[in-house]
């Protein structure tokens, strides 16, 4: 067998331990936890305005359980994510927005029709439930479930924060470049979940795997084949 020097073998765990890191260890919503102890089976970390969302799509009823994080640019400020059926922009968005009045948090659902019109509380174009907020002093989180068409692959998702509310009515958001990047197509298909058990219907989160949890397996199959077949390379 032949003999490795110390060098090449850090050299060699380092190499190693750079195959073993799973690429979502490195997103920030997989830390995240929430008050009210809900889970659920995915999450992302949005490209734009430092935000994030969790999320469980239930194919068998065709349900989407969220929760969109969020600061508000300023305290007296409000968050929103929405989805828009038919484009990819704000318009024509069915949106959720929170924000603190009076001390309490609220959340109400918008048909966002204008770039002009003070956007309006309205029902939406699809069934929600468990709606609610919640908040930490900085960021607010948003709950909902919704109904979606049978099959749904993807949707468009379009989210946003602003600077203030005034009289109820949520005001306009600044124009700057992440403002006008925060939409984004969320796939629905490679994150299916089944119904769970002894709840049929319910669009509530099932028991992650460690994998959509966020917690860290160790070595995957592919992982350990490379591991080991590199050490037999290198004679060891």
């Amino acid at each position: 067998m032949a003999a490795v020097s110390f060098p090449t073998l850090f050299l060699i765990f380092l190499f190693s331990a750079s195959l073993l890191l799973s690429p979502s260890s490195s997103q920030k919503c997989i830390s995240q936890k929430f008050k009210t102890d809900k889970i659920f089976a995915n999450c992302t970390d949005l490209p734009v305005l430092d935000s994030y969302l969790h999320f469980t799509y239930n194919s068998s009823n065709s349900s989407l359980s969220i929760a969109f994080i969020a600061a508000p640019e300023k305290p007296e400020g409000w968050i929103s994510w929405a989805i828009n059926p038919t484009a990819t922009g704000m318009i024509g968005s069915q949106a959720f927005i929170a924000f603190t009045s009076d001390g309490s948090l609220v959340v109400n659902t918008y048909n966002i029709s204008s770039y002009k019109r003070r956007p309006k509380v309205s029902k939406l174009s699809f069934d929600v439930w468990d709606l609610g907020a919640e908040s930490d002093g900085k960021n607010i989180v948003i709950f909902a479930s919704v109904k979606l068409p049978e099959n749904a692959q993807s949707l468009n998702q379009v989210w946003q924060v602003g600077t203030h509310v005034r009289d109820g009515v949520p005001r306009k958001h600044h124009t700057a470049d992440a403002n006008k990047k925060s939409t984004g197509l969320l796939e629905l298909v490679a994150t299916s979940s089944p119904a769970p058990s002894g709840a049929p219907g319910s669009a509530s989160a099932p028991t992650p795997s460690a994998e959509n949890s966020g917690s860290f397996s160790g070595i995957g199959k592919l992982d350990m084949i490379l591991f080991v077949g590199l050490f037999v390379l290198l004679g060891i």
